[in-house]
């Protein structure tokens, strides 16, 4: 058993593929932020929360000082030129044990998260996979360990599956160090690994942005 330490909020990026002009992380979505909504569902069961900056730095420095001042703000200068793997690499620096790395434009599901969080402080590396839905999904292909447990066994952008990708992994501090590419890339030569379904939803486009509200609002009940 070895609990989780700290999570690790990627919000550097441009955003260019839905282009308004801000961090996806700064949506609101109901009067509220992406990033207020996942710093909540963190909050009550994660002790430490970093969150990387880049694009648009101000915009997100602003609003987690008046509204999360537990909250820890890692700059990333060089975030035209690096990718998000680079950032969660610089924002897990100073956390001491088992991280949670995520991008910064996920809704999820409270109660998933934090079934999420119990499963990671028993397993050395966790993979967040979501029924497939958005846009521009990467695929996972799994296989059952047992009624409960399952395993990816490959990531693919062409082979459709029932599952895709969450953007949400568990594991030691140091997991993002060094990666070149994207983060299910550096998580491939470690197949199989322990899959856990979350249910949240992620905005990468215009299309993800509806599905996203539709999303929470089924959240709100």
């Amino acid at each position: 058993m070895q609990p989780v330490e700290g999570a690790v909020i990627a919000a550097a990026g441009l955003g260019s593929r839905l282009g308004l002009g801000l961090p996806k992380a700064m949506l609101e979505i109901g009067n509220k932020t992406i990033l207020s909504r996942l710093i909540e569902t963190i909050e009550p069961v994660v002790p430490r929360i970093h969150v990387v900056v880049g694009y648009r730095e101000e915009l997100v420095i602003e609003h987690v000082a008046r509204w999360h001042r537990n909250v820890v703000i890692v700059r990333n200068p060089d975030y035209r030129t690096t990718n998000t793997a680079w950032s969660m690499a610089m924002g897990a620096r100073g956390i001491p044990g088992k991280t949670i790395f995520m991008d910064g434009d996920l809704v999820i599901s409270p109660e998933s998260f934090s079934a999420f969080v119990a499963k990671a402080a028993r397993t050395d590396v966790l993979v967040g996979v979501t029924r497939a839905s958005s846009e521009q999904a990467v695929f996972v292909r799994t296989h059952a360990r047992s009624a409960e447990d399952f395993e990816i066994d490959e990531f693919s952008r062409e082979a459709r599956s029932e599952y895709e990708w969450a953007n949400v992994v568990s594991g030691p501090s140091n997991l993002m160090d060094k990666v070149s590419g994207y983060v299910y890339e550096q998580l491939q030569p470690r197949l199989p690994l322990p899959a856990f379904a979350l249910e949240l939803s992620e905005v990468d486009t215009a299309e993800d942005l509806d599905r996203t509200r539709a999303f929470t609002q089924r959240l709100s009940g």
